[in-house]
């Protein structure tokens, strides 16, 4: 038989080839069936090259045998990666004869059965069906029981295990599984009784499936075509789950389905009381479907009047707008097919006041004035009248007969920084880190921060305590006992900060660990945190080991990682009299950690004038004094000076050039002597398949020295270099190492904000699920953090996101930050005018989040009205066609506040060329 191993193409030379090629399954087991074992080896490699190749041939060209009339035929491609699948496990030595039915098609098992008769496995089938986990089971079980080999159980466990894997490994795995097993169609419907899991369920599983062809919902109709459910099998399912209020994620797959089955009216007036009561579903969706189906039953004379005003009150109080506007139009057809409820649909109307959104208001009291109110109803609508949008009140107001008055005109706002009421310094004595004195509280406190080992702040308290106590006094040790039992349990790299954490235990209560025998990070690929905590804690292993009782140098004195200078002082005065030695990430760390003279010119000051009179002047503390601002410290060269010098360099000139460190060691790269400029900006590309990304790319200046960036991980050089990696990979994945990460240099965030806003603002559609990146929105609220251009930058994308959760933080930041003076709102008004300019962003989500920062604070109205004024103001070739969102509120604001517009920004709503909503804002903005 001939075999072209190394060819990349099927020729079909070769017998078994041909019958794979062929999906001719029968031909594939009689070819090898009289086979001998030489013959069996040359067929495997056959198998194997078409295993490789055989995605090549699902390609749509004409040269493809799977190819008919333009397009891959699915039923052939399925047979061929059947066959293949078969020719392999008979070719191969290594699996035994009694495994067949976990390696061949569930469809081929009985056929292979009745060919070879295998034999069966000595191994308990049990055993064999849980595997190594849960997914094992859930894989396998189906072909145990289509081998025989199992009868079918009826638990729980079996249950969720209908929930198949991924329906995009084969043309559908669904209809594959009934076919070899009819007996498992009744139990599928058992699965619209179940929730499932976060990853076991219809929704789940068909997250990441675009295909129709192979989603559940093509399974089971086609299932139903074929009679072997009933339409009114599938329905009955399907409303009984929706009634079951699961989470929207979940719930939406069953309203989805329902659409897919389009039941008639005759099969919806079967089931009219079931969609009137899921009317009052709190999932939006079903709410949604089930109005529809209301709507689409009382146009056919199937539900009464009064039914249908009872479904559609909750729904005109939903906060989804469409909802809303549905309902209103369904209550319109009640008003208008019948005069005596006209009145009452109009008092149901008059709810919809609630509503935040202008356009709503506006269709409501459209409805009342055109079916008039009665006098309930006119009280309603009355009490609606001081909430209801600016735009939209004086209707209202003539409507229910009160008298409106217009808010006198306002000075327009400069877009200008606010008042500071007094920022917080750093070393504020409310943020300050007390030691752990007692063991009773550094017991509660380990356990919690190996709970949570986000709270960097008592992860440094613990550590340092740890370190300070070792070698613990053997009373006690028996204290910690039940935690060295929980710890033997954490991995590296894992679980990073609790692992480490672990360690220095170890090495307090058993001397356990040297400096080199702790973790170990890899060698190449992107710079996480984990290369930071290696060092980091090697440096206190060694400081435990030496059992001076001391407090490391680089644990921080206070809140957000940062170290008062004077405590520096005086640890560095302890160890050199305790004859302590100190690693060098240890020393350099403490420098970085420093709250730089700027932020506190009292502390600086002092602790300068201690380290002056220090004796002797070492390499610590000469840089500790450079880092205080002492001109007379000369910066030494030599590599071991080097990491200590570019550290104080940071603390230094935080946001500048440090020209002493340059002149000694030359331009190293960002946040070396010279400080990282960045700037950013964001291009389009359009895929091959017709997608079209769009990407925030970070700039710098100057360029990132890559040798430099392989030196030990813990100088202020390296951690900027992390930061500014741009690739897909170089962010981090935990919320504790983002926040340990900004511990490093907490005086010099501008490179993480970098990383920040490159990281949220590439994923403001929510591609895919990031909720650690919350951590980086934190450090916004902390009071001490300086809203810097990269800290502007990533509020500005956050308040542009998705994820409803990340989008409330950025509002709450924005707030703060006007709120204790910390940000300039005409560097946030450049900012989003910027991103304004580029397709990265979308006006409905900036209008909602700005929307809900203007209803936060007193303060608020004139800062937003000044960043839309700033957004609008933006040159731009072609007018955005989301504009609207912004001139709503922009108009609002206006009207509710009496802010008048800047000259300019009449002067760019002029020029403006729009329609539909954004032409009746801009028209009124003018006053036209």
């Amino acid at each position: 038989m001939q075999d072209h191993d190394n060819d990349d193409t099927s020729t079909g030379d070769s017998p078994l080839e041909r019958h794979i090629l062929a999906g001719d399954l029968d031909a594939v087991m009689d070819c090898i069936g009289a086979a001998d074992q030489a013959e069996r080896k040359a067929m495997r490699r056959t198998a194997e090259r078409l295993i490789m190749h055989r995605w090549q041939l699902l390609r749509a060209d004409a040269d493809s045998p799977l190819t008919v009339d333009g397009h891959t035929d699915q039923a052939r491609a399925n047979r061929l990666f059947r066959a293949t699948e078969l020719a392999r496990f008979m070719c191969d030595p290594e699996l035994p004869p009694s495994d067949y039915w976990q390696h061949i098609g569930i469809q081929d098992i009985a056929a292979y059965q009745a060919r070879f008769a295998p034999p069966r496995s000595i191994e308990a089938i049990d055993k064999q069906l849980r595997g190594d986990n849960r997914w094992h089971y859930a894989h396998v079980i189906h072909r145990a029981i289509v081998a025989g080999l199992v009868e079918r159980p009826d638990t729980d466990e079996y249950i969720d295990a209908l929930f198949f894997g991924d329906l995009r490994s084969e043309s559908n795995i669904v209809l594959k599984h009934v076919d070899a097993d009819p007996g498992v169609a009744p139990w599928l419907l058992r699965l619209f009784e179940r929730e499932g899991t976060s990853d076991g369920s219809f929704a789940a599983r068909e997250k990441y499936c675009h295909d129709p062809d192979l989603t559940w919902g093509h399974a089971f109709l086609t299932l139903c075509e074929r009679g072997v459910y009933t339409r009114a099998q599938l329905l009955d399912k399907t409303l009984g789950a929706l009634a079951c209020d699961w989470p929207q994620f979940k719930s939406g797959w069953f309203s989805r389905f329902h659409e897919q089955l389009a039941p008639s009216v005759d099969e919806m007036a079967a089931e009219a009381e079931r969609y009137l009561a899921l009317c009052h579903s709190r999932i939006a969706p079903t709410a949604g479907m089930a109005l529809q189906a209301v709507a689409t039953l009382y146009q056919a004379g199937r539900v009464d009047a009064q039914a249908v005003c009872e479904a559609a009150t909750p729904l005109v109080s939903a906060t989804a707008k469409g909802q809303v506007l549905a309902a209103l139009e369904l209550l319109g057809q009640v008003a208008r097919n019948d005069a005596a409820w006209a009145h009452h649909a109009s008092g149901i109307a008059a709810q919809a006041l609630g509503h935040t959104a202008a356009d709503v208001h506006k269709k409501a009291i459209a409805f009342m004035a055109k079916w008039g109110l009665d006098d309930a109803g006119q009280d309603l609508a009355r009490s609606y009248l001081p909430f209801v949008s600016a735009v939209n009140r004086p209707a209202l107001a003539r409507l229910v007969g009160e008298a409106h008055a217009a808010p006198s005109a306002m000075a327009p706002t400069a877009v200008g920084p606010a008042e500071a009421p007094g920022r917080i310094s750093p070393l504020d004595a409310s943020r300050a880190l007390p030691p752990l004195d007692a063991i009773a509280d550094l017991v509660e406190r380990m356990a919690y921060v190996l709970e949570n080992p986000t709270d960097v702040d008592e992860w440094e308290r613990v550590a340092a305590a740890l370190v300070q106590r070792a070698p613990m006094a053997a009373a006690d040790k028996t204290a910690f006992l039940a935690l060295q039992k929980r710890t033997r349990k954490l991995e590296w790299p894992i679980q990073s900060l609790p692992f480490a954490l672990a360690r220095i235990l170890a090495a307090a209560l058993e001397g356990e660990g040297t400096a080199e025998d702790v973790m170990q990070v890899p060698g190449s690929g992107p710079t996480r945190a984990d290369h930071f905590i290696g060092p980091r804690t090697q440096g206190l292993i060694a400081q435990a080991l030496q059992g001076k009782g001391l407090v490391p140098l680089s644990t921080p004195t206070h809140r957000g990682g940062f170290i008062d200078p004077r405590q520096l002082v005086q640890r560095i005065q302890a160890h050199q009299q305790a004859g302590c030695t100190v690693a060098l990430s240890e020393q350099v760390l403490a420098l970085m950690r420093l709250v730089p003279a700027s932020r506190d010119e009292t502390a600086a000051h002092a602790a300068l004038a201690t380290a002056q009179g220090a004796r002797p002047q070492t390499l610590l503390v000469q840089a500790l004094r450079h880092a205080l601002g002492d001109d007379a410290v000369q910066v030494p060269s030599g590599d071991h000076a080097r990491p200590l010098f570019l550290a104080a360099a940071r603390i230094r000139a935080p946001h500048g050039d440090d020209a002493p460190t340059l002149a000694a060691y030359g331009d190293l790269g960002p946040d070396g002597p010279l400080h990282a400029r960045l700037d950013w900006h964001v291009l389009s590309h359009r895929t091959e398949y017709g997608y079209t990304f769009h990407r925030l790319h970070l700039t710098h200046r100057p360029a990132l020295q890559l040798q430099e960036c392989a030196q030990p991980h813990h100088t202020a050089l390296a951690l900027c270099a992390k930061h500014l990696a741009d690739t897909r990979w170089s962010t981090e994945h935990e919320a504790a190492h983002i926040r340990f990460a900004a511990s490093l240099l907490p005086s010099g965030l501008e490179p993480w904000l970098a990383e920040a806003a490159r990281t949220m603002g590439n994923n403001l559609d929510w591609d895919e699920a990031q909720w650690h990146n919350r951590a980086y929105l934190d450090r916004l609220l902390d009071p001490t953090t300086p809203f810097t251009p990269m800290a502007v930058l990533l509020l500005a994308v956050a308040l542009a996101g998705k994820e409803a959760g990340q989008t409330a933080l950025a509002v709450d930041a924005l707030v703060q930050g006007v709120q204790d003076g910390r940000l300039d709102l005409a560097a946030l008004g450049d900012t989003l005018a910027r991103l304004w300019a580029t397709p990265l962003v979308k006006g409905p989500r900036y209008a909602k989040s700005l929307a809900a920062a203007a209803q936060a604070h007193a303060a608020l109205p004139a800062a937003v009205f000044a960043l839309l004024c700033a957004m609008v103001q933006e040159p731009m070739t072609t007018w955005r066609k989301d504009q609207a969102p912004l001139l709503e509120l922009l108009l609002e604001l206006h009207l509710a506040h009496g802010q008048a517009l800047p000259a300019s920004t009449t002067a760019a709503l002029a020029a403006m060329k729009l329609g539909a909503k954004g032409k009746a804002a801009q028209q009124k903005l003018l006053g036209k």
